[in-house]
């Protein structure tokens, strides 16, 4: 036999297990790699066949949503609802032409109604037009279902869905002229998606409709299904991709696959869900064909090791006997090496000493030579302070050359800031603890001064004996920077650099107790420019600003260095004059107008503000201080009031603190007290001022707000009103108000002389601006019991001046519960007819000074002709304020038949004493009840 046949011969025999295992192995890889390639395609068409249903099912429901978003479109720009807003427009009212055309579209939505099907079931379940304020124009279909809020100004059609009701809600907007004029809403049954989500062959929903919270609803009867329970994890499965759900992301449906489609434009998600039988059928799953592959690994790592066992064995054995003979060599060897590691151990651990020893060293002169010559600037000195050594950064600081140093002390460079006893303590410090630092000045050989943070350190030698002393300065530049700066920012105006409010309260605080000391007056000048509020409405901010920082400047010129001037806040600056050096009240009062006038000459040239030519005028307040005055806020407040009284004198002037002044403002305070007390008690009263019809029969009252002092008997509402407002409690007085009259509103419902009575109250512009405003009024009622349609509140045109839109729908809110409006003062103030003829009132009220002249005044006559003639072409109801002569009553009685109310039938009535008045009521009586004088304390 051929050697090369004999070795190969004895290589197989060797061998053969493994080369088995190898053909093995490489055949089932092969018919593995077949079938993964095979199972991975009818995969891949079994999930694209499952996607493709999907985005069928998912366009199907986007199809229904888009023609609902048609249909309603269609709606919207119908010929009826056009001929509606034309009609509109041309100003045809609701009760003639509009009716008709709102009955027309409502015929159409009806019949859209019946008409329009989907799979046999009706498309919608009720069909509403709004207006542009939302206000309901026509609706049709089931009362049951109620209409949603539309979408104000909504630009195009859209779909939305509301999950809770299960409604589905289509909106489009009414265009018409270019604009959005209304909205058109449709309300479907949600159910109507339900013949789009079928279930499978045996009946189990497969497919589901979710809400982005992941509520279900298609199928409705799913409410305790695993797709329920898990329906917040379904929700956010990533859209478009099939995924295997586990025990984690959905307990009770583990082995289903899930594919989520979200439906454009909506919250929604079409959910199919799918096991894997029914998904793939009897394909193997990856892990088999995975399995697999690790069977056939195993049996090949098998055949290895155990040819390798076989090898390591015949290894084994011959070393074996090689051992046995040489272990007695090894012993000796052993013993002579253990020795030798020994001793080699012992050299290694001295010489790993005198390393570290060594490494210590250099690294303690490495930082010693790297800090050294650091940035910051350091010294070496002996024990006297003489200089031995300083780096670079030293050097550049001070620009002293190393040799002009080296030998000289610190006194070449002190900057004679400090005293002797400061460096004495610095020396003493050292003396006694070895370090000292704190904030240093250093003077350079140019003379400038630089802040620095100094650290001086003694060095110690074995002994324990001062050998030098290593000064280390630290820039703080920067700090004393940021500190200038905080304290620029704290006490300093950031918009014209003067002092703000914080340090003038300061300086006066510094003045007085000077003064004090020094027994002469001193005077603070409040200035607040005139008309600043126009320059900023009209010009903008920053104009204003621009203008604040040259007025800055003209005072500050007119003062001098001692005194100060700062700006208070806003427009307002205040100059304090610390001490005019004077003892005589008189003589500083002369020299305080001085100032003054001087600083209200440099206002006389117009102010330079870009292109524009401003003029702006100072009011100025002066008050003084003598050494009896202590208190700083009452110094500024003195110079506050006389500034006001200079703008009540007509600006551009100024005026000294009156103390009449101050017990006026005092006497003010002591009211607001009383009438926040007294509002607590709910110690106010009403009295009632009858109202009659052109017959003299009485029609009900107008309340009007008394206020019984405790010391002070009544007091007229021309005080304690404005008291209220300047105060803040013009809105629960007028709350009380009307809940008084609601009470006495409930209390004559029950006697038959009183119960057809009406009460007429005054509604003031701050209480209509309050957004509960119409609940506080229906909480009242309900509390009360009073009849909302013998209620008539009482409005006057400057409640109407601002935001007219929403104080028209609270009025609307109001007279749906059956609450009446009346236009008081009508004539006096903004008197628009665009907003008249939109006004939900009933009402009109001449006032009592177009009255009080109709007889001697032209003007005064044709103006109440003029309301009486608009109120008829309005068909509005009038009534007249103040008559109180027969003559007055006859002018007017002869253009129409009016209301009216005033001395001639009767003053301001306690409810008792109205009460005894009702009852006997009659036009003669009334008559003879008018007072001999006319008094207006209480009108």
């Amino acid at each position: 036999m051929q050697p090369w046949l004999a070795n190969f011969s004895r290589f197989l025999a060797l061998r053969w297990p493994f080369i088995a295992a190898a053909a093995f192995l490489s055949s089932i890889l092969f018919l593995i790699v077949n079938l993964y390639t095979s199972q991975v395609e009818l995969r891949q068409n079994a999930d694209a066949r499952f996607l493709s249903i999907g985005e069928a099912r998912t366009s199907q429901i986007g199809e229904f949503l888009i023609e609902r978003r048609q249909a309603v479109a269609r709606l919207a720009a119908s010929e009826d609802i056009s001929n509606y807003f034309s009609n509109l427009d041309l100003g045809m009212s609701v009760k003639y032409g509009l009716f008709a055309n709102l009955a027309a579209i409502e015929g159409r939505f009806q019949t859209t109604l019946d008409e329009d099907k989907y799979r046999g079931q009706p498309c919608y379940l009720r069909l509403t037009f709004f207006d542009n304020n939302g206000v309901t124009q026509a609706d049709v279909g089931a009362s049951g279902v109620a209409t949603l809020s539309p979408v104000l100004n909504l630009v195009e059609p859209n779909v939305q869905i509301d999950e809770k009701r299960r409604l589905l809600v289509a909106s489009a907007p009414v265009l018409q002229k270019g604009g959005v004029r209304g909205t058109v809403q449709s309300i479907s049954d949600l159910n109507l998606l339900a013949s789009l989500v079928p279930s499978n062959d045996l009946g189990q929903p497969h497919e589901f409709l979710l809400a982005d919270d992941g509520e279900v609803l298609f199928p409705v009867e799913l409410g305790h299904s695993p797709v329920a329970t898990s329906g917040p994890a379904l929700a956010a499965l990533p859209a478009g991709r099939i995924q295997a759900l586990s025990v984690v992301l959905a307990p009770g449906l583990k082995g289903y696959f899930a594919l989520r489609l979200p439906l454009r434009g909506t919250r929604l998600s079409v959910l199919r869900l799918a096991s894997e039988e029914e998904l793939y059928g009897s394909t193997l799953s990856p892990t088999s064909v995975f399995c697999l592959g690790l069977l056939a690994i195993a049996l090949f790592v098998l055949a290895i090791g155990f040819e390798r066992m076989r090898q390591n064995s015949a290894r084994l054995q011959i070393k074996f006997v090689e051992s046995n003979r040489h272990r007695a060599e090894l012993a000796e060897h052993n013993l002579a090496l253990s020795q030798e590691i020994k001793r080699r151990e012992a050299i290694e651990i001295d010489l790993q000493q005198q390393s570290d020893a060594l490494d210590k060293t250099n690294a303690e002169l490495r930082i010693a030579a790297a800090a050294f010559n650091a940035q910051e600037g350091m010294i070496v000195t002996d024990t006297k302070g003489v200089i031995l050594s300083a780096n670079r950064a030293f050097v550049t600081l001070t620009g002293y050359a190393m040799e002009e140093l080296v030998g000289q002390t610190a006194r070449l460079f002190q900057s004679h800031r400090r005293n002797a006893e400061f460096y004495q303590s610095l020396w003493n410090s050292l003396q006694s603890t070895g370090s000292w630092q704190g904030d240093m000045s250093i003077r350079t050989k140019s003379g400038e001064h630089c802040a620095r943070w100094l650290t001086i350190s003694a060095v110690k030698n074995e002994a324990g004996e001062v050998t030098n002393y290593i000064g280390s300065y630290y820039d703080i530049s920067k700090l004393k920077h940021a500190e200038e700066k905080i304290r620029e920012l704290a006490f300093f105006d950031q918009l014209t650099g003067l002092p703000n409010r914080v340090l003038l309260i300061d300086r006066v605080r510094q003045a007085l107790n000077a003064n004090t000391r020094h027994k002469s007056y001193g005077a603070v000048l409040f200035i607040d420019l005139d008309n600043f509020k126009t320059l900023n409405d009209s010009l903008g901010h920053d104009m204003g600003d621009l203008l604040l920082k040259a007025a800055a400047q003209r005072i500050a010129r007119c003062v001098s260095a001692e005194d100060t001037v700062a700006r208070f806040g806003g427009d307002e600056f205040v100059v304090l004059l610390a001490n005019l050096g004077t003892q005589k009240a008189k003589t500083a009062a002369l020299q305080a107008e001085a100032v003054g006038e001087k600083i209200v000459a440099a206002f006389t040239d117009t102010f330079r503000l870009h292109a524009y030519e401003y003029p702006c005028t100072p009011s100025i307040g002066v008050t003084l201080f003598s050494p009896k005055d202590n208190n700083v806020d009452e110094l500024l407040k003195r110079a506050d009031l006389a500034m006001h009284d200079a703008k009540t004198a007509g600006r551009n002037g100024l005026r000294f603190f009156d103390p009449v002044m101050q017990t006026m403002i005092s006497a003010r305070a002591a009211l607001e007290t009383d009438l926040r007390e007294d509002l607590k008690r709910e110690a106010f009263l009403l009295h009632y001022q009858p109202q009659v019809d052109h017959g003299g029969r009485l029609l009900g009252a107008e309340a009007l707000a008394r206020w019984p002092h405790a010391q002070k008997g009544m007091v007229s509402p021309s005080e304690f009103i404005p008291a209220a407002e300047s105060a803040g409690l013009i809105l629960p007085l007028g709350a009380l108000m009307l809940k008084i009259a609601c009470r006495q509103l409930a209390s004559w419902s029950s006697d038959p002389a009183t119960e057809h009575l009406s009460v007429a109250i005054n509604v003031s512009a701050l209480q209509m601006r309050q957004k509960n405003f119409v609940d506080q009024i229906r909480t009242i009622i309900e509390q009360t019991g009073a009849n909302p349609r013998r209620l008539k509140i009482e409005l006057t045109e400057s409640t109407l001046v601002s935001n007219v839109d929403d104080v028209i729908a609270k009025m609307d809110k109001l007279k749906a519960i059956g609450i009446s409006f009346s236009l008081d003062d009508f004539g006096t103030g903004y008197s628009s007819l665009s907003y008249l003829k939109r006004l939900p009132i009933d009402q009109l009220k001449i006032d009592r000074s177009f009255v009080k002249d109709v007889l001697v005044d032209p003007n005064s006559a044709a103006i109440a002709k003029m309301i009486i003639a608009l109120s008829r072409s309005l068909g509005l109801s009038v009534i007249a304020e103040g008559v109180e002569t027969e003559e007055q009553y006859t002018f007017l009685a002869r253009y129409g038949r009016l209301n009216y109310q005033g001395y001639l039938f009767g003053r301001p009535l306690p409810p008792e004493d109205f009460e005894r008045l009702a009852r006997a009521f009659s036009p003669r009586q009334a008559q003879n009840q008018k007072p001999a004088s006319v008094d207006r304390t209480y009108a």
